[in-house]
């Protein structure tokens, strides 16, 4: 039997500079142990740069202005990270934006544990959650 479907809706950053991308590492929900996007759930009332911008202080350190065009997606999740079976529908916007003036520090996110910049041509893709995989392909 399959499991109770489950619906999400988020909204992240794609902050690149050249072949890298910032990236969080979760440490709770279907992405846990994995590299995820910064971002998150919009609280009641918030817009999608209210979401971001809070989102980036919270995981990231970083006060940047969520400016731009939102791109959407939409993925079908199977398997945790862990590999449990799972019916999870993601969707969600992302924004790109650039590399930050400044370093990211500590996260102060329950969701996260820092941050790394990643090689899109270099590093194994192994580690890297279904958002992420997703979002480097638009």
């Amino acid at each position: 039997m399959a499991p109770e479907p489950q619906h999400h809706f988020g909204v992240y950053a794609r902050i690149r500079d050249g072949n890298h991308i910032l990236l969080v590492h979760k440490t709770r929900g279907p992405y846990t142990g994995l590299l995820d996007l910064p971002g998150g759930t919009p609280e009641p009332g918030e817009s999608w740069q209210e979401t971001l911008e809070r989102e980036l202080q919270e995981e990231l350190g970083l006060h940047l202005p969520a400016v731009g065009r939102f791109k959407p997606f939409t993925i079908h999740v199977r398997t945790t990270s862990t590999g449990a079976s799972i019916n999870f529908h993601h969707r969600g916007v992302f924004l790109d934006l650039p590399r930050p003036p400044t370093a990211p520090s500590t996260s102060m996110s329950p969701d996260t544990a820092g941050s790394r910049w990643f090689n899109t041509r270099t590093d194994n893709k192994t580690h890297l959650s279904p958002v992420v995989h997703a979002v480097l392909s638009l």
